[in-house]
């Protein structure tokens, strides 16, 4: 197994910091330079966008399969367990330009920015969320479109093998212009309407700490997760659900770890770590300022 590879779910985990150079969060290659990673399926913790440039094959997205072909684009998300695959055992796999990076990498400024804002949470955002899509996670593109969205990979893969001064300023300002280009593209093509209100966003962010409760959820790292600023998402989040983002979590965690209480025998110090605790101490705080009752309380009034 690599370094810095894990596996969950029998799925090998590709960690950015593998990949990216020291102080960087973007990483730009052809499939066939990553070969451990070619006809296997796989996890990672960055988002990839990646783009079909020569011959065809199937790519398997969550539990789905899609014919994939020269110009053909995927957006594929955290978490989000995927492959490139030959159409026959006698055929290659397709090779794909592959750009991946952090959300951070984009200039954070611009998630205050309206127009960006309606960008990402019509389309980078919903990628987060793939049971949402209608439509498949891809987009086909011939004629100009093909060789516009073909340029501007090619431009990234350059600069980021040739390495000259200012490289990644470069490609963070192709990357924003193909996020943008492929989001037009996008919205005709799977006639699309605007984008979902602050209301859905919020719903979808919340929907993602529950499903989440016992990993370290930030604010900081949901708001990327978004491409919103960290301001606007929490002033985002209060304004829809009436309390802040903290306060919205303890009691997310607690509601758990009250079913955790009345549906197993489980530990109490598990059923802590397990609603996102990692400190005992503070859930019995936590957890007696929400309920009025001690966890060993609370289950004995059951």
């Amino acid at each position: 197994m690599q370094g810095g590879e894990q596996v969950l779910d029998n799925y090998p985990v590709l960690k950015g910091n593998t990949l990216f150079r020291k102080g960087e969060l973007v990483y730009v290659n052809k499939s066939d330079e990553l070969r451990q990673y070619c006809d296997i399926m796989h996890k990672h913790d960055f988002i990839e966008i990646a783009y079909v440039i020569e011959g065809s094959g199937i790519h398997i997205v969550g539990g789905k399969e899609y014919k994939t072909s020269i110009g053909d684009l995927f957006i594929i998300n955290y978490d989000i367990p995927h492959g490139f695959f030959p159409e026959s055992k006698n055929k290659p796999a397709p090779i794909v330009y592959n750009c991946v990076f952090m959300p951070e990498f984009l200039d954070t400024s611009l998630f205050a920015s309206y127009n960006f804002q309606d960008i990402t949470s019509s389309f980078l955002f919903n990628s987060l969320f793939p049971e949402d899509f209608k439509p498949s996670p891809d987009l086909k593109l011939t004629g100009t479109e093909f060789s516009e969205i073909g340029e501007l990979f090619s431009k990234m893969y350059s600069e980021y093998k040739f390495m000259q001064k200012g490289y990644c300023d470069i490609i963070r300002a192709y990357l924003i212009e193909l996020i943008i280009k492929v989001f037009r593209l996008w919205e005709i093509k799977n006639e699309k309407g605007p984008a979902p209100k602050n209301a859905e966003l919020i719903a979808k962010a919340i929907e993602y700490m529950k499903q989440n409760l016992d990993s370290d959820i930030k604010l900081d790292a949901l708001a990327l997760k978004s491409f919103m600023s960290k301001t606007y998402f929490s002033r985002l989040f209060k304004e829809t659900t009436g309390i802040n983002f903290s306060d919205y979590i303890q009691q997310l965690r607690i509601d758990k770890a009250c079913n955790l209480l009345k549906s197993t025998d489980m530990k109490i110090i598990d059923i802590a770590v397990d609603s996102g605790f990692n400190d005992l101490k503070f859930f019995y705080k936590v957890f007696k300022k929400i309920t009025g009752k001690t966890p060993g309380d609370f289950r004995k009034g059951l």
